[in-house]
């Protein structure tokens, strides 16, 4: 029996999110398209990665061909290479990947980005618990990058990237499933890192609102459950 994945359409799944906040454990899509598995974000570290590739042997999925970046923040990507899966991501995701890989990323590094910046201390106390072992830990670069759009054909499935950015983070992209009638919207609508949020910070309506489509019937984002097309028309109301 498959207890960790969730089934949101025909060939699509969740790993779905740890349910603590303090995990910063975000979905992971995975999208079966014949002989490949594409990846949407790649887990919040190595451990949580392995965890997926477990379930993948689990539902007998093809090797991980790519993994889509929904943006850069670390709960997105620090996973990425236990795949050996080439990445996709935002050129501006890419930019700001390029400058977290060169820090020397490690539990002193850590513990010094936590005296330099306090305000920033929850975070990088939920990197430490993510990521047990720093030894060998590397970040993968997107090796393809996207300036607005990029689609996607494997064995008759359709995958269509979007650059949404949004005041999350501003190399945002959504991904698109036709066929699947499924939106996969990272953190597209959130309001800004704690560390950089304010108390008037809401969810972003006006995106959510543009974001409603006729063609999808569920719409993933990283940290909630999937929401059905009515959820979401909801969703968009609230903000009206």
């Amino acid at each position: 029996m498959i207890e960790t994945l969730r089934q949101v359409a025909s060939n699509v799944w969740i790993f779905p999110r740890d349910e603590d906040p303090n995990r910063v454990q975000p979905n992971v899509g995975i999208i079966v398209a014949g002989k490949h598995t594409v990846l949407v974000d790649a887990g919040n570290s190595p451990r949580h990665a392995r965890r997926i590739m477990i379930a993948l042997d689990d539902i007998q999925a093809p090797a991980v061909s790519y993994v889509i970046y929904t943006h850069s923040h670390w709960d997105h990507v620090f996973g990425a290479m236990v795949f050996g899966a080439s990445a996709i991501g935002h050129e501006l995701c890419r930019k700001q990947l390029t400058e977290t890989a060169a820090k020397p990323w490690s539990h002193a590094h850590i513990q010094e980005e936590i005296i330099r910046a306090p305000h920033r201390e929850s975070q990088f106390r939920a990197i430490a618990r993510a990521v047990e072992d720093w030894r060998n830990f590397r970040i993968v670069l997107p090796e393809i990058v996207l300036a607005q759009t990029l689609r996607l054909y494997l064995d008759g499935t359709t995958i269509e990237i979007e650059h949404v950015g949004g005041q999350h983070a501003p190399d945002s992209v959504i991904v698109r499933l036709p066929e699947s009638r499924t939106l996969f919207l990272g953190d597209c609508y959130y309001p800004p890192p704690m560390h950089l949020r304010n108390t008037e910070d809401t969810l972003d309506f006006s995106m959510i609102r543009s974001l409603l489509d006729d063609g999808i019937d569920t719409y993933v984002d990283a940290h909630g459950d999937p929401i059905d097309r009515e959820g979401f028309t909801r969703l968009a109301e609230n903000g009206a």
